[in-house]
């Protein structure tokens, strides 16, 4: 492990509190972290099963790969339907729209696994624990379900809500949420750990009619009066081709050059806007550069394989929503352009959190944020350099959480409704906000990967700390990522046997239930819920079924 997910596990471990909140910036590598608590609760009985939560679907299987490196068995397509886990795993990975769904049922689990566990019981593992406020569905849900839990321990680079409400499981002093264990930006940047950020802010002139009638023109340096001018000011740079295809060129050309300088399968994400916004920029991104993106979605049913084909191939671009804010490991991502119109900090250090991974033996120790010059994103972009220049002067931890705080309780979500028509806009000039004159991080590379003390049966512990996946559980080594779940193994060997069953009954004339009340009945349990072997013996079975000349019974 690092030397601070090796500090944060001691401490944590020293207590082992029923709740703990652990904060550490995006790319850090909060994965090694979560796995190598997880995997001291299962060992020595703490737990008897882990379930992790995270923000969105297209995460569980990368937690589950993840966690499997340390032998840890997670099943990622687990659903509420299921109602219990099979035997042959350590516990599953589940979305917080599953929990908000059905909180009784993961209440009832938490309580049957500590009767039947020992007393072990269910240690809850809350990916961008963020997500989830008191008073939001999520956060009630959250203190149903998990409050029989024998462990909770939440996770967030942005331990803070846009709406400023509590967040369940945390403790607050004075309205400021307390942290277990702190790691900031700066210290990343210290130890070598994440990339300098680069943010190239981008001028511009807009004209477009207000909601009201009014015929307006301005620049990012333009005073307004109306809050909503603001946002059709920035919008309207967002949506016109002269603008965003300035922009969008510069950034590529950046693009080029990373690659030329040796990091040759660098890659780029545009943070788009909408979906049809998503759609516009990378239509014009193959009209002006001759560069045809990936583009990931909501609405499209393979947005996750095609966030894990991006990661895997050398494709230059990639133009996203909210798909890739968060809990997404690509470490090649060198380049970003900022084109959605929400103005949060919160959202703003997510999507920054994309580009600062770090990848062993390559030379890449800055990435490149472009952003358009509006006066809120600036002061986002400026508190990020704020934050690390006190950083590395040894500003007082606590202060600097404070004001992070009260920046982010400040923050404010644009909001576009109503209507309004976009005229024109164009692109003026280039201001850099650049972190890499202020120290070099490659300089601290060498000690920055400290190997962990020799602790034998834990592989969690032995091999190099990586970065996040969204939120927080990302970075398996690539042979992870290649290997197949507990869960997809048992997927297909489903559908292998649905094959056979189907084989079965063609042949002999026997309804599909039938064939598989006969399985349960001679093997016990059912499908849904069955172990590797399990499935494997009904297989055999309807194999030497389909070897028979005649039926029988199928006895």
């Amino acid at each position: 492990m690092r030397a601070w997910q090796r500090a944060a596990f001691e401490g944590w471990a020293a207590d082992r509190p029923s709740d703990a909140l652990i904060v550490a910036t995006p790319g850090a590598g909060k994965t090694r972290f979560a796995t190598r608590v997880a995997h001291a609760l299962l060992r020595d009985g703490g737990a008897a099963r882990v379930v992790v939560v995270v923000p969105r679907e297209h995460l569980k299987a990368q937690v589950a790969r993840a966690m499997m490196g340390a032998g840890i068995v997670l099943d990622h397509k687990f659903s509420n339907a299921q109602r219990r886990l099979a035997r042959d795993v350590h516990g599953a990975v589940v979305t917080y729209q599953q929990v908000c769904a059905a909180p009784t049922l993961y209440r009832h689990l938490c309580r049957d696994e500590s009767v039947h566990g020992g007393g072990a019981g269910v240690a809850v593992l809350l990916d961008e624990i963020h997500h989830a406020g008191d008073d939001a569905t999520w956060g009630k849900a959250l203190r149903d379900a998990f409050d029989p839990a024998a462990h909770r321990v939440a996770l967030s680079g942005t331990p803070f809500r846009s709406d400023g409400t509590a967040i369940p499981f945390v403790r607050y002093d004075r309205g400021l949420s307390m942290a277990d264990f702190a790691y900031d930006y700066a210290s990343a940047l210290r130890d070598g750990v994440c990339r300098a950020l680069v943010f190239a802010l981008h001028g511009g002139e807009a004209e477009w009619v207000a909601r009201d009638g009014m015929q307006m023109s301005a620049t990012f340096d333009t005073a307004l009066r109306e809050k909503r001018h603001y946002s059709e000011r920035l919008r309207t740079m967002l949506t016109q081709e002269e603008w965003i295809g300035d922009v969008l060129m510069r950034a590529h050309l950046r693009l080029m050059s990373v690659r030329a300088e040796g990091h040759r399968d660098a890659a780029g994400l545009v943070a788009a806007m909408n979906q049809d916004h998503a759609r516009e920029i990378a239509a014009l991104m193959e009209r002006r550069l001759g560069v045809r993106p990936a583009i990931v979605v909501s609405d499209l049913a393979d947005a996750s394989d095609r966030i894990a084909a991006f990661a895997r191939s050398s494709d230059p671009w990639i133009v996203a929503v909210h798909m890739v804010s968060e809990g997404v490991d690509i470490p090649r991502l060198r380049v970003g352009v900022f084109a959605s119109n929400v103005v949060t900090e919160l959202y703003f250090r997510q999507f920054c959190g994309r580009f600062v991974r770090t990848i062993d033996g390559v030379n890449d120790p800055e990435a490149y944020v472009f952003v358009p010059d509006d006066p809120r994103l600036r002061e986002l972009a400026h508190g990020i350099t704020v934050d690390v220049r006190h950083g590395l002067r040894g500003r007082d931890q606590r202060e600097e959480e404070a004001l992070a705080v009260e920046a982010a309780q400040r923050a404010e979500r644009a909001s576009d409704e109503g209507l309004y028509e976009a005229i024109a806009a164009r692109t003026t000039d280039e201001r850099v906000v650049d972190l890499g004159p202020l120290f070099n991080p490659a300089a601290f590379a060498a000690g920055a990967f400290e190997e962990a003390g020799a602790n034998a049966g834990d592989s969690g512990d032995r091999s190099r700390g990586d970065g996040d996946n969204d939120g927080a559980f990302g970075g398996a080594e690539a042979a992870m990522r290649s290997s197949l779940t507990s869960a997809e193994r048992k997927e297909s060997m489903r559908r292998s046997l649905h094959g056979l069953v189907s084989r079965v009954s063609v042949r002999f004339g026997v309804e599909h239930r039938k064939i598989h009340a006969t399985l349960n009945q001679r093997l016990g349990g059912n499908v849904v819920t069955a172990t590797e072997r399990e499935l494997d013996l009904r297989r055999r079975v309807a194999e030497s079924w389909l070897a028979r000349d005649r039926y029988d019974g199928l006895r």
